[in-house]
């Protein structure tokens, strides 16, 4: 890869890492201070923000040079951990602080995410994008791991300004390292727009597009079927597997590996690999692992299935970033991109409302295979029906 996706991957690790070891001692920090209930609530709140801000800052992301908008999230992701580390050391006040910064922070991965997403179409030719993607899924999987990892361990021996102190310096790293990439001149906009009307264009576009279409259709489902691996793999390891803690933690860490091995192997043999057909395995296998994972009930069986898991899941993220990006004119690509995430953000928040509500009824395995089971035969169904739709324009093609 060239050295400006280098310098842009090293950031963004940093970023990730960064991210992760604050999220979890700010979650835990909270839970100290919270009732169960009131952490829950808190959690979903979370989920609304993203679901929110995804849905709206499309328009602006894309009125936006993203390289500078990019350092600037970075910068001011520095700025805002700096002012409450401040407010930490300087008053009594903890809960507050915390709450406000992991608003901001929600708000600002979400602008960060969708510009990165834009960034890499301009410093990576359109046919390595899909070894870009690759090496970027290890790069979240790989960070979120060590972020996570690394958070456990600093809130147990440290308090919770000298873990922002920390992520502070790492996010000035990740903003120096963006130096090199430089900010590329937009096109002059003939038409002045607003910001509801480039809003509305974003929707309505993605809305005419059939191939947006399809992607979108198959993300839900794919979404869909592993709602009980996202949602219910805390209760499966204790109540199905008779583990605990350790027994989950091992689950995890299956679908990180799982992920991280299908990265590697997707950028090593990304070019002898067709985009579509892969996005449309991974989806077939999501449904097949996750059925798999709910008719054991063993540990050593949980293991491999969630390995697959993770693997058919990083099989799906990359074709369909890749996807995205080839499908979407660079002009609308962040409202695009945006909408996506919010749809899949509602998408997940209903699936595990859903699946709250059916473990009360059904054993949490059936759960699995209920979810599992109807996206696969979902699945089918749409492909099936591409197929025959194809077919019979080939038919009148001929007949014409």
């Amino acid at each position: 890869m060239t050295r400006l996706f280098r310098y842009f991957y090293a950031s963004d690790l940093i970023a990730v890492v960064g991210a992760s070891v604050s999220y979890i001692a700010i979650y835990w920090t909270c839970a100290q201070l919270l009732s169960p209930a009131e952490l829950a609530l808190l959690i979903g709140g979370v989920f609304l923000i993203r679901f929110v801000s995804s849905s709206l800052i499309g328009p602006w992301i894309d009125r936006v040079e993203p390289v500078r908008l990019l350092k600037s999230t970075v910068l001011i992701r520095f700025l805002v951990l700096f002012f409450v580390w401040f407010l930490l050391t300087q008053t009594e006040t903890t809960l507050v602080p915390l709450l406000v910064l992991l608003v901001v922070q929600t708000f600002l991965q979400v602008i960060g995410g969708n510009t990165a997403f834009k960034v890499v179409t301009r410093i990576v030719d359109a046919e390595k994008l899909p070894v870009a993607n690759a090496y970027l899924s290890t790069l979240d999987r790989i960070g979120t791991l060590a972020g996570l990892l690394a958070g456990g361990m600093l809130i147990a021996r440290f308090s919770i300004e000298t873990i922002l102190v920390l992520e502070a310096i790492l996010h000035v790293i990740a903003w120096f390292l963006l130096f090199p990439i430089r900010s590329m001149s937009v096109d002059a906009v003939a038409e002045k727009t607003t910001y509801w009307s480039d809003l509305r264009a974003g929707f309505r576009y993605l809305l005419q597009d059939a191939r947006l279409i399809r992607i979108l259709v198959f993300g839900i489902i794919a979404n869909w079927m592993i709602t009980p691996a996202n949602a219910l793999l805390a209760p499966f390891a204790k109540d199905v597997l008779q583990g605990g803690a350790h027994t989950f933690s091992l689950l995890e860490l299956a679908l990180v590996i799982g992920g991280i091995g299908m990265s590697l192997l997707y950028a090593r043999f990304a070019d002898r690999l067709d985009l579509t057909q892969m996005f449309r395995l991974s989806i077939l296998l999501q449904g097949v692992f996750t059925l798999a994972v709910g008719l054991t009930t063993t540990l050593p069986f949980a293991f491999s299935g969630m390995l697959l898991l993770g693997m058919a899941l990083s099989l799906f993220g990359i074709p369909f970033a890749t996807l995205l990006q080839q499908t979407t004119p660079d002009a609308l690509l962040g409202r695009i991109r945006s909408a996506m995430v919010a749809a899949s953000t509602l998408c997940s928040a209903i699936c595990f409302a859903l699946s709250s509500y059916l473990t009360t009824m059904f054993a949490i395995e059936t759960v699995f295979v209920l979810f599992s089971g109807t996206g696969l035969l979902a699945t089918v169904l749409l492909m099936r029906f591409k197929r025959t739709k194809t077919h019979d324009h080939v038919r009148r093609d001929e007949a014409g």
